[in-house]
């Protein structure tokens, strides 16, 4: 009787997650560059579901060593409608981020 339950209980899963599937799409991809160099890269891309990133990294000096300090941004709409943008910055310092809530165009 448990097994059943556990049977029927994973159908009912499976079938909302195909009703989420076909709710939303896949996005697709509406732009993409990237650039690899010998002291960092730079990329961006942003998607058809609102989705978008830009980032660029290059090398520092870290005391007698090297590291990366990479900075840029990321956007996206969540689930309760406000699009939300991420910048930041990650360094020898640390990741800090500033998020913020971009208003809809009118």
């Amino acid at each position: 009787m448990v097994a059943l339950k556990l049977f029927v209980f994973g159908v009912l899963v499976a079938v909302a997650a195909a009703q989420q599937v076909l709710q939303h799409p896949p996005a697709e991809i509406l732009s993409d560059n990237s650039f690899v160099r010998a002291d960092g890269y730079d990329f961006e891309y942003r998607t058809s579901d609102g989705v978008s990133r830009k980032e660029e990294a290059g090398l520092i000096n870290v005391g007698d060593r090297q590291g990366i300090a990479v900075r840029g941004s990321y956007s996206y709409t969540a689930p309760d409608g406000q699009t939300y943008e991420v910048t930041f910055t990650a360094d020898d310092k640390g990741y800090k981020p500033q998020i913020r809530v971009i208003e809809p165009k009118q």
